[in-house]
């Protein structure tokens, strides 16, 4: 009888230090959307921005335009916004980085659809979706060269 008893407390024993063991490895569910609320609220400020009325702005080259450089450094954000808050869920790997700048520059890609698609005063331009995407990488890549 003994025995039985001290097994059963055993594997309680163990069942308490397993539970609060993962708690500190996964925090609630919670407590990891919470994390990602500041990449979500730059999301619906780049949508607000993008689905307005467009303003001209001086173009100097093709390519650093200020317009340009203006998408760049939104998704840069983003994509380090993303990342930050899958470095406080589950960490920064190789496959999450990668994951941070797929979903920011499909963001961009798609906010680029919609303009063409649903704000004819706005214009679909490949260069926009060019410097959203670099702007993702470099966003990743300066996050995770702070975070190491």
């Amino acid at each position: 009888m003994k025995s039985w008893l001290a097994e059963k407390k055993l594997f309680f024993s163990y069942l308490r230090h397993t539970k609060s063991k993962l708690a500190r490895i996964y925090p609630s569910k919670r407590a990891n959307q919470l994390n990602f609320i500041p990449a979500l609220l730059w999301a619906v400020l780049i949508f607000t921005l993008s689905t307005g009325h467009s303003v001209q702005v001086p173009r100097f080259s093709n390519l650093l335009e200020p317009d340009k450089l203006a998408h760049a450094a939104a998704y840069f954000v983003l994509a380090a916004l993303l990342l930050w808050g899958i470095h406080r869920t589950i960490g920064v790997t190789p496959g999450t980085m990668a994951a941070a700048i797929v979903i920011s520059s499909l963001y961009g890609i798609s906010m680029e659809v919609i303009q063409y698609t649903f704000f004819p005063s706005r214009l679909f331009e490949i260069l926009d979706i060019i410097a959203n995407i670099i702007g993702s990488i470099l966003g990743v890549l300066g996050l995770n060269f702070l975070i190491k």
